[in-house]
C-alpha cells in the first residue's frame, strides 16, 4: 500500500460508494445520532480518483459515516486521503466491515469473493482480515449454497458456522446426528438448540416445496424419502 496519506475537509458530493452497501435501519439511526451529538469520532477514508478535472473520490471506508454526514444536510466531512491499489482498498474495507460488531455476512462474502477474483486464497484472506479461516470458508460455502437461513442464524448467534457448514451439508437423515454432536459438544443448548430446530424444519419445507416447483408434487416427494 503507498504510504502517502493526509486528512483534508471534502466535498461530501466528490465521493462515490463504489460498493454501496444496505444498512439496517437502527444501526443508521444509531450513527446518525452519534454523529449529530458527539461529531466524527474519525474521518472516513478515501482514494483520489486519477485524471479528474475536479477532484473526486472513492469511498474505501465509511460509508455509515458519510450517509449520516448526508443525511444531516453536511456538505463537507473529513477525509483520509490514502494511495492505495484496488486490492489495498478491497481488503481495507472488509477488515472495516469485520471489525464493525454487527456485520453482515452478505457484506463480508461480497468482499471475500472480491479478493478471491483478485487472486488470494482463503488462508490470504483470513490472514489480512483477522477471521478464522473455517469462517470464511463455512460463510463462503453457505452464500455459494443459498443457505440464508443458516447464515442468519450465524449472524444472530444461534449457532456456530461450522454446524451450519454441517447442516448445509448433511443429508436429511443424517442432520439429528449433526444436532446430537453438537449438544454433547456443547455448541447447541436451551434455546439455541431449540433454535437450530425450528430453522431446521423451515429449511426443510423449504426445499421441498423448491423440490415440488421443479418436478411436481409426487416425484419431489419420492426424492426427499430418498434423500
Amino acid at each position: 500500500m503507498g504510504s502517502a496519506q493526509c486528512i483534508e475537509i471534502i466535498p461530501v458530493g466528490s465521493i462515490d460508494v463504489v460498493n454501496p452497501r444496505a444498512r439496517n435501519r437502527r444501526i443508521f439511526k444509531e450513527i446518525v445520532t452519534s454523529v449529530a451529538e458527539l461529531g466524527l469520532k474519525r474521518p472516513i477514508t478515501v482514494k483520489r480518483k486519477p485524471g479528474e478535472a475536479e477532484p473526486r473520490y472513492d469511498l474505501v471506508c465509511g460509508q455509515g459515516r458519510l450517509e449520516a454526514y448526508q443525511a444531516l444536510g453536511q456538505r463537507e466531512i473529513p477525509a483520509i486521503i490514502i494511495d492505495a491499489t484496488d486490492e489495498d482498498s478491497a481488503i481495507m474495507s472488509l477488515v472495516e466491515n469485520c471489525a464493525r460488531r454487527q456485520h453482515r455476512a452478505i457484506d463480508l462474502l461480497h468482499d471475500i469473493e472480491g479478493l478471491r477474483q483478485r487472486g488470494y486464497d482463503f488462508e490470504d484472506i483470513a490472514r489480512k482480515t483477522g477471521l478464522s479461516l473455517e469462517y470464511v470458508k463455512g460463510v463462503s460455502s453457505l452464500l455459494e449454497g443459498g443457505e440464508h437461513r443458516l447464515l442468519r442464524a450465524v449472524e444472530a448467534g444461534q449457532m456456530p458456522v461450522s454446524i451450519a457448514v454441517m447442516i448445509s451439508q448433511a443429508q436429511d437423515n443424517d442432520i439429528q446426528a449433526v444436532l446430537q454432536q453438537a449438544y454433547e459438544e456443547r455448541l447447541l443448548r436451551g434455546q439455541r438448540l431449540l433454535a437450530a430446530k425450528k430453522l431446521i424444519e423451515q429449511r426443510h419445507h423449504a426445499l421441498v416445496v423448491g423440490k415440488c416447483l421443479i418436478f411436481g408434487r409426487d416425484q419431489a416427494l419420492d426424492l426427499q424419502q430418498t434423500g
